[in-house]
């Protein structure tokens, strides 16, 4: 008796640590959602506010974007349906990440058909950003493109 007691505490112990687990991972995708909404509500607001870009005032935010991840330029290329054959035809060993990164970003804004188009381009490059754990660039961007949106 007293060995099937101490089994079905430790089972209710194991249950109760379990459900507790469960919980926080709900938590956590919760806030994830809630930081998607919060994403995609600004992205909202952004293209309210104006739906054209050039290529032009692209350039001037995709700097911010260079400074911050040039690192990923690669990762980041693969999210934005690169090709390898692309990518590797924009490595050149004289370069470093940032120039790298630069030219890549300049590829998509060429070969990018919603270029031109503030929401999908916006959009398309922050779920790159966001993809490669750069929530905070694509965040910023955001913030940015409203800025400069108000100044056009």
């Amino acid at each position: 008796k007293e060995e099937k007691a101490k089994t079905e505490k430790q089972a209710e112990e194991l249950r109760s640590n379990m459900l507790g687990k469960v919980d926080g991972f709900g938590a956590m995708l919760e806030e994830m959602k809630k930081s998607l909404d919060v994403l995609e509500e600004k992205q909202s607001k952004v293209e309210l506010m104006s739906t054209e870009l050039t290529t032009r005032h692209m350039n001037v935010l995709l700097r911010n974007v260079i400074d911050k991840v040039p690192q990923k330029w690669e990762e980041i290329a693969i999210c934005l349906e690169f090709e390898d054959n692309k990518i590797t035809s924009l490595k050149d060993p004289k370069l470093n990440n940032k120039d790298l990164c630069k030219e890549m970003l300049r590829s998509w804004l060429r070969k990018d058909k919603d270029t031109g188009n503030l929401q999908r381009s916006l959009k398309t490059l922050c779920n790159a950003l966001v993809e490669r754990d750069c929530r905070p660039q694509a965040e910023k961007l955001v913030d940015e493109v409203k800025g400069h949106v108000e100044m056009i």
